[in-house]
């Protein structure tokens, strides 16, 4: 902790990607604004000129004056021509000395596209995973994509606490929201239909915006209890804050 004004401070991972992570990122730059937290810096594993996501990502980093680290993945396999697995630990050592210079409490890893075991042994990572505890595992696709073929009508968004083994850590806070109900009824029908291209149908595009939505103000209640000691995230113990987020949203 800041000792002087006791302030939760922050570092960040994220790809930057597109407005997922941006929207996620601009979760802290509120409560930094508001000095709930200390947002130390933004590490990116891209470099400005990549892509057009990423590069409006560092965009608003720098606009809001916050440290930006770029280090991109994509150059130094390149650079090396070799196999990623044979330069993934070299890689994260590298990230490790350059945000080890920043003394914070913990990091978000939000939107990034590598898992960093490495430096997870070093410091308190917590990562999203758009799914409840004990739910479907995988990326947001796949998740969505079991959830449609199971005909769920629940999913959520849960924040774990990152170890070696990816989303595997143990859970920090979560919620739980409604993916089938009156509202959106009418995308279930024809299921089969659906099916034949999934990712581009209106019933799979609904999902996925109910997670942006969730995961960024999931994100924030979970930053500000944090904060507040409200949340131990040593703590076995998850927190239940669907109430919280569903009546913020």
């Amino acid at each position: 902790m800041n000792k002087k004004n006791k302030t939760l401070s922050v570092g960040w991972l994220s790809t930057g990607n597109g407005q997922g992570s941006l929207g996620l990122l601009q979760q802290a730059l509120d409560l930094h604004k508001e000095q709930k937290i200390s947002l130390e810096y933004v590490f990116s594993n891209r470099e400005y000129g990549e892509k057009k996501g990423s590069d409006n990502f560092i965009n608003c980093v720098k606009k809001n004056n916050i440290n930006m680290i770029t280090f991109s993945s994509k150059n130094y396999k390149y650079n090396k021509d070799k196999p990623w697995k044979e330069l993934r630990n070299d890689f994260d050592e590298i990230v490790l000395s350059k945000i080890s210079k920043y003394k914070v409490d913990i990091i978000i890893a939000a939107g990034y596209m590598l898992f960093s075991p490495i430096i997870c042994n070093h410091f308190k990572i917590l990562n999203l995973h758009p799914a409840l505890p004990n739910g479907p595992i995988g990326t947001w696709k796949k998740v969505i994509n079991q959830l449609i073929c199971k005909e769920s009508k629940f999913s959520g968004i849960s924040i774990h606490l990152m170890t070696p083994n990816l989303d595997e850590g143990p859970c920090i806070s979560f919620c739980e929201f409604s993916i089938k109900n009156e509202e959106n009824n009418n995308l279930w029908k024809n299921l089969d239909n659906i099916k034949i291209d999934l990712e581009n149908s209106d019933l799979f595009l609904d999902i996925r915006k109910k997670m942006i939505i969730h995961e960024r103000i999931l994100l924030r209640k979970t930053l500000e209890k944090i904060s507040l000691k409200e949340i131990n995230i040593n703590c076995s113990n998850s927190a239940n804050l669907s109430k919280e987020v569903n009546q913020f949203i």
